[in-house]
């Protein structure tokens, strides 16, 4: 179970681009989370993959969690991690948020860089959400 899963768990996503002829992409992505006893499922578009991500993540989560807007990404930083290189290696993903009154780094490491991207946006909310309210409130 995730860490953000006292707030919402993830019950699918996924994430598509296409670039076409002329050499512009598209990227649309569609969140599905468990928020208590409801099902909540969104899409957005986005430049690219993960900005479509985290928009879809945030239509869901807005309704319950309105302070998520306060939160914003401030870097996003991938690396490799351990021995193996080239594009099958594991690698780091760290995003840093901030909502103006303190900054924060969340990460998460995988082989898909997608996965551990939309973790990383996963935990930054969660974050985000928990600076803001100070006592827990539980939905799940």
């Amino acid at each position: 179970m995730s860490a953000h899963s006292t707030y919402f768990s993830v019950t699918a996503y996924s994430v598509t681009t296409d670039r076409s002829q002329r050499g512009k992409s598209h990227s649309r992505a569609e969140v599905s989370l468990r928020i208590g006893t409801t099902t909540v499922r969104r899409s957005a578009t986005g430049v690219g993959p993960v900005h479509a991500l985290d928009e879809a993540l945030r239509a869901c989560l807005r309704p319950l969690y309105p302070e998520i807007e306060r939160v914003q990404l401030v870097d996003y930083r991938v690396g490799v991690v351990g021995a193996t290189r080239g594009t099958g290696a594991d690698v780091q993903v760290t995003v840093t948020a901030t909502d103006a009154l303190r900054t924060w780094d969340a990460g998460c490491t995988s082989s898909n860089v997608v996965d551990a991207s939309f973790e990383a946006l996963c935990a930054s909310l969660v974050m985000g959400i928990m600076h803001a309210q100070p006592k827990v409130r539980t939905a799940i």
